[in-house]
């Protein structure tokens, strides 16, 4: 194998396999190199490179100082037929298979060459990381490998991003397509950086992994045509302040959208979030990593498994002793409504715990309209108290329309009373204000429970239709009361098959039998009527 040799003790130097000398000429491109050798093969953000050699540069100055700088470096490599360095837009990775480097070679004699000696560069971050770098380098014994030093990877902070779901016009398919293209072009970067990891909300992708503890920011991205133009919004805001972050547009004539505008127009916007990631200040806060926490733990209540309400329960009694807010309190107490959706009203211990957990966050702000909204739901439906979940309601209604969590809390406190037209009409709300929301099914759920007991069959239907569409998790458990409703709801429509479906999946995946589990007392019904409504649509089934 041809090899390149690279030497990073003592003055850099680059050789090609010939043994000709093909070291950068500019002092930033021989950093550059030194930089990526020790990444070890891994992919760096462009954010990153900026930062570290052009720290007091402005961000355009900065990108195209990268760019000479990436060219002069991809030139060294001639002598191969596939060049090591590979920075197609994205992040920028050096392979290291053909290029072997005296990082990890024993110095011998009195004489120890310093890492990058003789280096000169002007800037602070540089710097500081050429220091770090050396110290390390002074105190840790080589281990070598087949090629290059095993050194630690440039230290890059990882940023998670959830993706929430696309604002179009719905009767526009060509804007989803295009709005799906840049998300799925943002996506591919992220999995390519080692700066951003994508927690993805839209359908079929949101799977948190090993290790995610929740976004640290959210994107929201707007498409829209104007005219003969078409506008692309993208919004970045920080989860716990909701301060925004980027916020940026990009307008273009529909005749001039190709793939290379949406190339360009994504790695330009990727570059912009990376630097605005790495420069803000709210990351390190206790508050942040408890909201953290608490929305990974949201995130696993609404998939809905024993082993996803388990963890959010541990990721929220977690946050809990980082930060005393009303709102983790609240949403721990909420938890309890899921495991009584699965193991009925049964468990003294379970409802002494979430009375003392709702009890605690309205204690910590009365005045909190998520947590009144949660615990209102809590009192409702878990402990059966409805005259005190209207007592907490009552004053915060007029702010339904700001809140799709209290707009669907007050569609249930009716749906309970057995005002159904008053449900319907804040499930409604709900539905509109949460359109952006990764929850948004059980809104829509909500929707159709309404439909369903004012005898609108069809529309019922059509929202559980709608219901399941919007789960972001196609496989696994989807969220029983839109099962359960979907197959009551076919029941009385005639819709037998549709039906049968929705209830054998509703058997399959909670491992019981539907119907003898309604006709148990511990069933999860505060309301006699609707519990009738849909056992009999159930049994009309034949199941």
């Amino acid at each position: 194998m041809q090899l390149y040799k690279l030497r990073l003790f003592g003055a850099v130097q680059l050789l090609d396999p010939a043994g000709l000398d093909v070291t950068p000429r500019l002092a930033k491109t021989r950093a550059l190199l030194a930089f990526l050798a020790m990444a070890q093969g891994h992919p760096v953000n462009r954010a990153r490179l900026q930062d570290l050699l052009w720290s007091t540069r402005g961000q355009r100055q900065g990108r195209d100082s990268l760019r000479k700088a990436l060219s002069e470096l991809r030139s060294c490599f001639a002598a191969l037929q596939s060049c090591p360095l590979h920075s197609d837009g994205g992040p920028v990775r050096l392979s290291m298979d053909q290029i072997r480097c005296d990082i990890t070679a024993p110095h011998q004699g009195p004489y120890q060459p310093q890492f990058l000696e003789g280096i000169d560069i002007c800037d602070p971050e540089f710097e500081s990381w050429l220091a770090q770098t050396r110290n390390h380098l002074g105190k840790a014994p080589a281990q070598p490998t087949s090629n290059c030093a095993a050194s630690p990877a440039p230290d890059v902070p990882l940023f998670e991003l959830g993706l929430l779901p696309i604002d179009v016009d719905e009767a526009d398919p060509q804007a989803r397509i295009l709005a799906d293209m840049v998300i799925n072009r943002l996506v591919e970067l992220m999995d390519h950086s080692s700066l951003v990891r994508p927690y993805d909300f839209r359908i079929g992708r949101s799977q948190p992994g090993a290790g995610q503890t929740g976004p640290d920011v959210f994107l929201t991205l707007s498409v829209r045509r104007l005219g003969g133009d078409v506008v692309i919004s993208p919004v970045v805001r920080h989860v716990v302040s909701s301060r925004t972050i980027l916020a940026t547009t990009f307008g273009v004539p529909v005749e001039q959208l190709s793939q290379d505008w949406l190339h360009v127009t994504c790695i330009d916007l990727f570059d912009q979030l990376c630097e605005r990631l790495v420069r803000f200040d709210g990351f390190r806060a206790e508050e942040h990593l408890a909201s953290r926490n608490v929305f990974c733990a949201v995130d696993h209540i609404f998939r809905l498994s024993n082993g996803d309400l388990d963890q959010a329960g541990a990721l929220l009694d977690q946050a809990s002793q980082m930060v005393e807010a009303s709102a983790i309190y609240a949403w721990n107490a909420f938890l309890s409504a899921f495991k009584v959706e699965k193991q009925g009203r049964n468990d003294p211990a379970l409802l002494d715990r979430t009375e003392a957990l709702a009890r605690h966050a309205l204690e910590l702000d009365p005045h909190n309209t998520l947590s009144v909204a949660l615990v209102a739901h809590v009192y409702g439906f878990v402990l059966r108290d409805r005259s005190r979940a209207a007592e907490l309601l009552r004053p915060v209604a007029h702010r339904s329309g700001q809140s799709p969590m209290l707009a669907d809390s007050l569609a249930m406190h009716h749906y309970y009373a057995g005002e159904y037209g008053q449900a319907r009409e804040y499930a409604a709300q709900a539905v509109q204000v949460g359109r952006l929301n990764p929850f948004r099914y059980s809104f829509t759920t909500s929707l159709a429970m309404c439909h369903l007991m004012t005898g609108d069959y069809g529309p019922a239907l059509e929202n559980c239709q709608s219901a399941i569409a919007q789960h972001p998790l196609r496989e696994g458990h989807l969220f029983e009361p839109t099962l359960r409703t979907m197959a009551a709801a076919a029941g009385h429509a005639g819709e037998y098959d549709i039906g049968r479906k929705a209830y054998g999946a509703l058997r399959d995946q909670g491992g019981y039998e539907p119907l003898i589990t309604l006709r148990n007392a511990d069933t999860p019904f505060p309301n006699q009527r609707a519990l009738t409504v849909v056992q009999q649509g159930m049994e009309r089934l034949n199941v």
